[in-house]
C-alpha cells in the first residue's frame, strides 16, 4: 500500500507481539522500550532493537523467569550496551524529517477541514501552521525516554498535549492573520506537498530496512 512503510510494519510487529504480552511483564519491558527511544539512534535500528528486546522477553515469559534474569545485568545497563555512539546525525535528520512531513499532512488536513466546515478553501491561517507543527512536534518527539524508570515522566507528554488543547482554546483559530491565494493553488500545492511527502517518506523507511535482519 501506497501510504505504508517498513517502519510502521515493524512497529505494528512490535505492538502486536506487546499485545500478547503479560501485564507483569510488559512493566518490566516498557521502561527499556522508552529509554532506548531517547538515544540518538537510527529510528530502525530502534524498533529492530526494540523487537529483539521484546522476544528475549516472551523467552522469559516462557522459562517463568524476570526479564532482568534474562538479560543477565540491570535493564538500564542492558540498554546502555545496545546503543551505538557515531549515530547521533542520522536520528536528528530522521526526527526534522517526520516533523516536516507530518507538518505538510496537518496543515493538510486544516485546509480540507476549513474548506468543508467554514468553505473557505482560498486561505491558510497561520494559526494552522502553529497548531500543525505544534501536533507535529508532539507526535514525533519523545521527551520523556531519559527518564523512562521515573513513573512521574509519564506526565511529561500528556502535559504537552494539554498545553497544546489550551492554546488551541485560548487562542482564536481562525484568527484574521492567514495566506490568501487561488484555492486552486493553495489546495492543489497542499495535497501534492503531502502526496510528496508520503512518497519520500515510504522510499527513505523502505531504504533503511534493507540494512536490517529483521523479517
Amino acid at each position: 500500500m501506497l501510504w505504508k512503510n517498513e517502519l510502521e510494519e515493524i512497529r505494528d510487529e512490535n505492538a502486536e507481539q506487546i499485545s500478547e504480552m503479560s501485564g507483569e511483564m510488559w512493566e518490566q519491558l516498557s521502561p527499556m522500550v522508552e529509554y532506548l527511544s531517547s538515544f540518538s539512534i537510527p529510528m530502525f535500528e530502534e524498533e529492530v532493537l526494540k523487537k529483539d528486546l521484546i522476544g528475549m522477553a516472551k523467552e522469559a515469559e516462557i522459562e517463568q523467569i524476570s526479564l532482568e534474569e534474562k538479560l543477565g545485568m540491570p535493564p538500564k545497563a542492558f540498554c546502555d550496551s545496545l546503543v551505538k555512539e557515531g549515530t547521533r546525525k542520522s536520528k536528528r535528520i530522521e526526527i526534522i524529517m517526520e516533523v516536516a512531513v507530518h507538518f505538510i499532512w496537518n496543515l493538510t488536513f486544516f485546509w480540507v477541514l476549513e474548506l468543508v466546515l467554514f468553505r473557505e478553501p482560498d486561505k491558510v491561517y497561520a494559526a494552522y501552521a502553529g497548531f500543525s507543527f505544534l501536533m507535529a512536534l508532539a507526535d514525533v518527539w519523545k521527551p520523556e525516554g531519559r527518564m523512562a524508570w521515573n513513573k512521574k515522566a509519564k506526565l511529561v507528554k500528556p502535559l504537552i498535549w494539554m498545553g497544546i488543547v489550551v492554546i488551541i482554546v485560548y487562542a482564536d483559530i481562525r484568527t484574521d492573520l492567514a495566506i490568501t491565494g487561488n484555492h486552486f493553488v493553495i489546495g492543489g500545492g497542499l495535497l501534492l506537498a503531502s502526496l510528496l511527502a508520503l512518497l519520500l517518506r515510504t522510499n527513505y523507511w523502505n531504504h533503511q530496512s534493507q540494512k536490517y535482519d529483521w523479517k
